[in-house]
């Protein structure tokens, strides 16, 4: 402490109050206090060098947190969180994608120059924010509203935003997000002689190779764009996913992330076989050992339905093609959900509808239940 006390002839104490602030500037203060002993002098002298000394740093901070610019939503994604947090998760690139279409085509414009607080991001802010992206005009602005899975994804990315703002100490308050409900997406599939129909339309053995192996797996389009001739096991004649392909990049992993084992059929190993080519280890290629495109698929895919007389249908719906004549023919779902590489069960029970009898054969056994038999009624 600074602080010295004189004693004054008029019965008084001169307290003589000096420090420096931390730009060093000097302070100094010296009244004159009665009624007091020395040592009371030198005490209250203390308590009001520690009052000025925490007025003083209140003043520097508020004064300094005047002078800073607020931090803004788009300084903390640019400068904070857009260099660290996908990275350190292992995002896919494909998620990596989405995520920077979600900023700059839906979040940086909205939120980009509004501070971090939790004003900015109270409730009635984000449901307008949701509001507008399924709004048909905003402002003089007609356009397309976004359906409500988009919507979500947005959010979702907003949201994990936040909560790094808020794990980090940028934002003081975690918001909660608003969720709109997702209809299930209405999907096509093609029935045993549909798919028989197709595949008999198809201009080569190549051809032939690649609409049966997508009919015959359910492989995703990345995954059958990545699939290498070392993937098949010819001995236990199984097809192994281990990779997939988006937009060109391969990536050593499927989309569930678990390596994926299903039975290869006769009409396929057949067809596989007769395709053995040397132009590199991709089995499904172009000419000169390029990998094909999605477009590529869906071109050959199209170009059968319309020379079998089908309807078009997408490249994925080989997927729930396979997956429904699976449950048609009487597959448990849980059978058909490990060859899918569903993550849950869930997402299997869309084919559920699909099952032989849709169930009806269970409730008439509860018919011919003894129970029921004995007393005539239920």
């Amino acid at each position: 402490m600074t602080v010295k006390v004189r004693p004054l002839p008029n019965g008084k104490m001169r307290v003589d109050i000096r420090f420096r602030w931390p730009d060093e500037s000097v302070f100094r203060e010296r009244p004159n206090v009665g009624g007091m002993t020395l040592a009371q002098a030198r005490k209250w002298g203390e308590r009001r060098e520690a009052e000025l000394r925490d007025a003083g740093k209140a003043a520097h901070e508020a004064a300094t947190a005047a002078a800073t610019p607020a931090l803004t939503f788009g300084d903390f994604v640019k400068d904070r969180w857009w260099p660290v947090y996908p990275p350190s998760k292992g995002n896919a690139h494909t998620t990596i994608k989405e995520k920077r279409i979600h900023l700059d085509a839906h979040l940086l414009p909205h939120f980009g120059g509004l501070p971090m607080t939790d004003a900015t991001f109270a409730k009635e802010a984000l449901d307008s924010f949701a509001a507008t992206m399924a709004a048909k005009t905003v402002g003089k602005v007609k356009r397309k509203p976004l359906s409500a899975k988009r919507i979500n994804n947005v959010m979702a990315t907003l949201g994990r935003i936040l909560a790094s703002a808020h794990e980090w100490g940028a934002l003081a308050t975690l918001p909660r997000m608003p969720k709109r409900k997702v209809d299930e997406p209405a999907w096509d599939y093609f029935n045993g002689e549909e798919t028989r129909l197709a595949v008999a339309a198809t201009r080569s053995a190549e051809e032939r190779a690649l609409l049966l192996f997508a009919f015959r797996t359910g492989a995703r389009a990345g995954e059958q764009l990545a699939f290498l001739w070392e993937d098949l096991d010819w001995h236990a004649r199984q097809v192994i996913f281990r990779r997939s392909s988006s937009d060109g990049v391969v990536v050593e992993r499927t989309k569930s992330k678990r390596i994926r084992r299903v039975p290869m059929g006769p009409a396929l190993e057949a067809a596989l076989k007769a395709i053995k080519h040397l132009r590199g280890p991709l089995v499904f290629c172009q000419e000169d050992g390029a990998p094909l495109t999605l477009d590529m698929l869906h071109e050959r895919l199209w170009g059968a339905c319309r020379r079998a007389g089908l309807r078009r249908i997408k490249w994925h719906e080989t997927r729930h093609s396979y997956a429904s004549q699976l449950v048609m023919l009487g597959t448990p779902l849980r059978q058909v959900q490990e060859w899918l590489g569903h993550s849950t069960i869930q997402m299997t029970m869309r084919y559920a509808h699909l099952a032989p009898g849709g169930g009806r054969e269970y409730v008439a056994a509860l018919d011919r239940s003894p129970s029921l038999g004995a007393t005539g009624t239920s």
